[in-house]
């Protein structure tokens, strides 16, 4: 069965690409093309999909916030797996990005042989960081893959903490969900980090992602 894919990006040349890269697929389909936020969302509520491939920056209304665009497709849509795709290179964004529950986030320079597996993985339900994304977040959060060694056992407990913050749930939500307090959920993830030896929320995902526990 064919994974039916919008792809989103405000440069014609770019989607191209996106769609050339695709097609030479046969278990992928593009059903729609957008190039701005407007036309993605008017797309997403007429089109049926099972993946979206946007762009992290479209420009509308001389405004440039890729974030809330995201939220506002994960909320009119949060069953839908949503790929990011920029030419940024900022671990700070990187971060913010991935704590708005997407399930890929790529750099468009390694567009080209990432995207077909970053489809697979999200399309599975699990999450896909792109290598570039990865070596910027280790530069400055500790949690290369060289660097996610266990050093202390984490309990049952934090680890389900960690697998829910890198599925895209706020600590609110986990709290909810696990019957806990939102102070305990956090301060099992304070502890966790400590154990893991990482320092920002984005290491979660790539500890997460290298580790199977998303799987």
């Amino acid at each position: 069965m064919q994974v039916r894919i919008i792809l989103a990006d405000d440069h014609p040349i770019f989607l191209l690409g996106l769609r050339a890269v695709l097609s030479s697929n046969k278990d992928f389909s593009v059903v729609g093309e957008a190039t701005s936020p407007k036309e993605l969302l008017e797309l997403l509520a007429q089109e049926d999909c099972d993946l979206l491939v946007t762009d992290f920056m479209m420009p509308a209304d001389n405004q440039n916030d890729g974030l809330r665009l995201i939220e506002r497709v994960r909320r009119l849509h949060p069953a839908l797996p949503v790929i990011v795709v920029t030419m940024l290179h900022n671990p700070a964004l990187f971060t913010s990005i991935l704590g708005r529950g997407v399930k890929g986030l790529l750099s468009k320079s390694s567009l080209s042989h990432e995207l077909p597996a970053a489809i697979k993985a999200a399309s599975a339900g699990k999450l896909f960081i792109a290598q570039p994304v990865k070596n910027a977040i280790a530069m400055v959060g500790g949690c290369g893959a060289d660097h996610l060694v266990q050093k202390e056992e984490l309990s049952p407990r934090e680890l389900e903490v960690i697998r829910l913050l890198a599925s895209g749930l706020a600590s609110r939500e986990i709290a909810r969900l696990l019957n806990r307090s939102k102070q305990t959920v956090s301060a099992q993830k304070v502890s966790a980090m400590r154990k893991l030896g990482i320092t920002n929320d984005a290491a979660f995902f790539i500890y997460a992602q290298e580790h199977g526990l998303l799987s």
